[in-house]
């Protein structure tokens, strides 16, 4: 059996033809029987391309049938694969109990020991200033002033002599204290 393609591009073809012949100079039953078989061939052509796009329709939604199902067998094995490595390493825990207990209760002493030395706080901030400085050196180099100015420091437009300002403060902190 034809496909169908070849067989629409046939009935295509034929009643393009009848038709031309109907318009050429022929006795008026040539003419008559030329419209008449264009006419059946047309007809024909309708019906077969209706069903050659109800057969791609069908195999389009076949294909996309198919495809979704292949994500979902997908989805299933990486979701077994999931349980069995929970069920592997699952959440039992990996110390005995008492070890357990003994870490839990040390942490919360640490936690709520109130401390009597909070220099760690300061040096914390200071290090932070000094990072924030270094990056901001950085920028400069790289960037420019605009660039620190308009998106690290966020003051642009009317608060632009703002951000020059708090630029230089961080300079000048950076500076005082030696951070190169």
């Amino acid at each position: 059996m034809a496909s169908r393609w070849l067989k629409t591009n046939c009935l295509l073809a034929s009643a393009t033809a009848l038709w031309l012949a109907a318009l050429s100079p022929v006795p008026p039953i040539a003419k008559g029987i030329s419209y008449s078989l264009a006419l059946v061939a047309s007809v024909q052509l309708v019906d077969e391309s209706r069903r050659l796009i109800a057969q791609d329709a069908r195999r389009a939604a076949l294909s996309a049938m198919n495809q979704e199902l292949e994500q979902v067998e997908i989805a299933l094995h990486s979701q077994q694969q999931e349980q069995a490595l929970y069920e592997i390493y699952g959440a039992a825990p990996t110390y005995p109990k008492e070890v357990r207990e003994e870490l839990t209760t040390s942490l919360e002493h640490l936690y709520k020991e109130p401390s009597a030395d909070h220099s760690g706080e300061t040096s914390a901030s200071t290090s932070n200033d000094k990072a924030f400085y270094l990056a901001v050196i950085g920028l400069l180099e790289a960037k420019g002033e605009t660039y620190v100015i308009e998106q690290i420091l966020k003051m642009g437009g009317r608060r632009w002599e703002e951000g020059k300002r708090r630029l230089q403060q961080i300079l000048q902190q950076g500076k005082q204290n030696e951070w190169d």
